[in-house]
């Protein structure tokens, strides 16, 4: 391998799209400049036997376990192998050791020559929005500016996947990137049969307000629910306990498949709904979004942060109130009883979507 030109990719969470985009990424370099820096926890992970053990490249397990560590152990075997390019996709938690990391190295005199580097964040809250507020959300645009100064070093933010949102409050200057979704090929409408299938879809936390959605579709009877991937545990506790749960099972609507699901059955879930609860109001860009329009499926969202904003520009769904069981009882009758028009507004979203930027921008042409 001529490591000069290659690139190396690092990604220590297996958890939600990461390894998704990593392949997208490996996808986009020849097989000889491919590198992947993982943990040992990626490496041991089901995702990674998903999504990249069938991808080829030159794979190196780091022995760190800490995340900073492990950050600092990447850039150091990169410089080491002589690699061109050190992309981190997964860059929020790495802002910090990477920097720290950049600017021993700067100070170092007898140094080899270290690889570019492209830094993506794919969170970029700020205190008083919709999240929050935490230590490190308010230190994170100083940490960034300062990155962002050192001599080949690039710094870009993962935005929504339709382009809506083209700007960060408190990361002036740094380029937006689409999320990636590829759309599959397009298929009618399903029928509905006078009933509703409302689905929670991906890894299933407790932030995607599950026991609200639950307890709207209680009051809507025309409506059943499906959750669709792996729960994690407090999800579980609440579907082995909760009296409404129970009660959606005894009448034949709840519908959970708690697994990871790979890409056909995750594509065959959300073809199966005529609604994607999209109930939380993070403010990041949400995949689920974009993969429900790719297949024309409307979304139920929340009322603020970044879903509602990407909500209000399509018009491929219609916001609630996440906290509050009637309001989304009250938006998911409103979808479910003009579900024409937001399908065809989810259609319409869908049709600019693709993977083109993100690959370009973060490992191709794109610089």
């Amino acid at each position: 391998m001529d490591h000069s030109r290659a690139t190396a990719i690092v990604e220590m969470d297996p958890l939600g799209h990461r390894l998704q985009y990593v392949r997208l990424l490996l996808e986009r370099l020849p097989v000889a400049q491919r590198v992947l820096l993982v943990s040992r926890r990626v490496a041991r992970s089901p995702e990674f036997a998903e999504y990249l053990a069938h991808t080829e490249a030159d794979v190196v397990v780091l022995d760190a376990d800490d995340h900073d560590a492990a950050v600092t152990e990447a850039l150091v075997t990169a410089t080491a192998r002589g690699v061109g390019h050190l992309v981190v996709p997964d860059g929020d938690k790495a802002v910090r050791p990477l920097l720290a990391a950049l600017l021993r190295e700067s100070l170092t005199r007898a140094r080899p020559r270290r690889p570019r580097v492209t830094v993506l964040l794919m969170r970029t809250a700020l205190p008083g929005g919709s999240e929050a507020a935490t230590v490190g959300m308010a230190l994170k645009p100083v940490l960034v500016a300062a990155l962002r100064r050192l001599p080949g070093v690039r710094v870009l933010f993962l935005t929504d996947a339709f382009g809506v949102v083209t700007r960060r409050r408190g990361f002036p200057g740094v380029t937006p990137v689409r999320d990636p979704v590829s759309p599959p090929a397009e298929t009618p409408p399903r029928t509905t049969n006078g009933r509703a299938r409302v689905g929670v879809l991906g890894v299933i936390s407790a932030r995607k307000n599950v026991p609200v959605l639950v307890r709207a579709a209680t009051d809507c009877p025309e409506v059943d629910v499906v959750l669709a991937g792996r729960c994690e545990d407090d999800v579980r506790d609440f579907l082995a306990t909760d009296p409404d749960v129970a009660r959606l099972r005894a009448e034949g609507r709840l519908d959970v498949d708690d697994r990871l699901l790979d890409d056909a059955e995750f594509d065959a879930a959300l073809r199966s709904v005529d609604v994607a609860a999209v109930l939380h109001d993070n403010d990041a860009p949400s995949g689920i979004v974009a993969e429900a329009c790719a297949r024309g499926v409307p979304v139920l969202g929340p009322d603020r942060g970044w879903v509602a904003t990407v909500l209000a520009a399509t018009g491929c769904g219609v916001p609630a109130r996440v906290d509050d069981p009637a309001a989304v009882a009250a938006s998911l009758g409103q979808l479910v009883a003009d579900r024409a028009r937001y399908v065809q507004a989810a259609r319409q979203a869908g049709r600019s979507l693709g993977v083109q930027d993100f690959a370009s921008r973060l490992v191709g042409d794109a610089q």
